[in-house]
């Protein structure tokens, strides 16, 4: 079926626009929401997430692949975090199951290398202890470095959050007053205030000069936190076995940690320029700050991606898969 954008607001309607106008869907969505409308997978039975998995694993013609089983049990482990993921992911521009579709599957047979790294394992939703609620990291990947080395790669996912979420110049953005005077996040706040690049407006507000994506620099700065405490043992919770199993990898083999996020980037050139390419410069600055932060806090097996990652540049995790390369890649072949 194709979708009426015409139903969308905003940037919403040109990201739909874009990706899925002059595609036809080989499955049925249905609208949701009234004043700020998306479309989601139309299915019934949401409370069982095994069958809302097997959905999904239709859509995207996962059902007879080998690796079904495996994309079950991942889906459930990525509708696990706080919050009701079983509604995210069902969204259409979902950005836990466009990291679902594309990390799934990364294992020994199919490993995933970035920066010299060789990952061979996926976890979705991993919880790290920060203040008041966990930091929900949506991919986990597992691997070695060029010395072989263990490395664990803490990477937050974004699709549209970006474009949709954006706070304009001069409005108030909440965060929790506790970060600004806790550290590490304490003396990140100082450093982007000491910048410009966000402004303290009182115990627990920050607004920027210009439209910026605020809301993304305080989860990686809520992730570093939650990194932190995960380098230096305090877990949110040690005894789930998903959890344990990254624990119990991080002990070993002088494991390196880093983190880092990946962006959507098939859009269209007003959002690229308007959003993605903002957003990316705020990202390189932050990296910058908190990467000096661990040096000068002694972290050495600590290090935050200085670029963020994109979708494009990993097309190859889903080129086996067609239903997925064609749903977020197959506006590129048109003229």
């Amino acid at each position: 079926m194709k979708i009426d954008k015409e139903n969308l607001k905003n940037e919403k309607k040109d990201l739909y626009s874009h990706l899925w106008e002059h595609t036809e869907l080989p499955f049925e969505v249905i609208k949701k929401g009234e004043k700020d409308p998306s479309y989601e997978f139309s299915f019934g039975g949401k409370d069982l997430k095994t069958l809302v998995g097997t959905c999904i694993a239709r859509n995207f013609g996962i059902e007879k692949n080998p690796e079904l089983e495996t994309f079950l049990e991942k889906f459930i482990m990525a509708c696990s975090g706080s919050g009701d993921e079983i509604q995210k992911i069902t969204t259409m521009h979902s950005s836990s199951l466009c990291s679902l579709l594309f990390f799934f599957n990364v294992n020994e047979t199919h490993p995933l290398e970035i920066d010299g790294c060789r990952y061979t394992e996926s976890v979705f939703e991993f919880k790290n202890k920060v203040i008041g609620y966990p930091s929900n990291v949506d991919v986990v990947l597992l691997g070695k470095n060029g010395e072989g080395k263990n490395v664990i790669l803490f990477l937050e996912s974004k699709f549209s959050e970006f474009i949709t979420g954006v706070t304009k110049a001069g409005k108030n953005f909440e965060i929790g007053k506790s970060y600004f005077k806790n550290e590490p996040s304490a003396s990140i706040y100082k450093e982007l205030f000491d910048k410009e690049i966000l402004t303290k407006k009182d115990e627990n507000h920050v607004s920027s000069g210009e439209q910026r994506y605020i809301e993304g620099i305080k989860q990686m700065i809520s992730h570093y936190y939650g990194v932190r405490n995960f380098i230096g043992g305090d877990y949110y919770d040690k005894e789930n076995e998903i959890q344990k199993n990254v624990i119990d990898y991080s002990k070993e083999n002088d494991c390196k940690i880093l983190l880092g996020t990946i962006l959507f980037d098939n859009l269209c050139e007003k959002q690229k320029e308007v959003y993605l390419n903002p957003y990316t410069e705020d990202y390189e600055k932050l990296a910058e700050i908190i990467n000096r932060n661990a040096v000068e806090d002694g972290k050495s097996n600590f290090k935050m991606l200085g670029k963020p990652l994109k979708y494009s540049d990993f097309r190859n995790l889903v080129s086996g898969l067609p239903e997925v390369e064609k749903y977020y890649f197959g506006n590129l072949g048109r003229g």
